[in-house]
């Protein structure tokens, strides 16, 4: 008993089939909304090799509630730390969370990566480390 409790203490363990890694970068969302191309500039929080998950203002969201289209699609750019080139996906909205007036969380699915960007993106992640920080921050170095 002693032991299943110190084990569900435990925080950070992550049980996914596709781990989620910790990333704090720069990304370009570029949306077509209304009949025009629409670029934002947010923050990443984590990244698959599935999706990533966003930190945005309220004029993406309204942005991207716009689109006629459903699923909501939007292309999305950016840089892991240490690579000079980025990557150019494309994406659909899976969901969007408020956490506050004017701040939300936007998680996005990787669609139709090509076999090539896959592989790429696979190999990067692998180089990840997850370090703990404290106050239970978590931040991602490439090693």
């Amino acid at each position: 008993m002693t032991k299943q409790l110190s084990q569900s203490k435990v925080q950070g363990i992550e049980r996914r089939v596709l781990p989620r890694c910790p990333l704090d970068t720069e990304v370009e969302v570029l949306i077509n909304s209304q009949n025009a191309d629409m670029l934002f500039h947010t923050k990443s929080l984590n990244i698959s090799l599935r999706g990533i998950e966003l930190s945005c203002d309220d004029s993406l969201i309204q942005a991207i509630l716009a689109q006629k289209a459903y699923p909501h699609i939007c292309k999305i750019s950016f840089k892991l730390p240490g690579l000079t080139k980025a990557f150019d996906i494309k994406t659909h909205v899976v969901i969007h969370r408020r956490l506050s007036q004017h701040n939300y969380q936007l998680v996005l699915l990787f669609n139709n990566m090509s076999k090539r960007v896959h592989e790429k993106l696979l190999n990067e992640l692998a180089s990840f480390r997850v370090l703990a920080m404290h106050n239970d921050q978590r931040a991602a170095v490439a090693l």
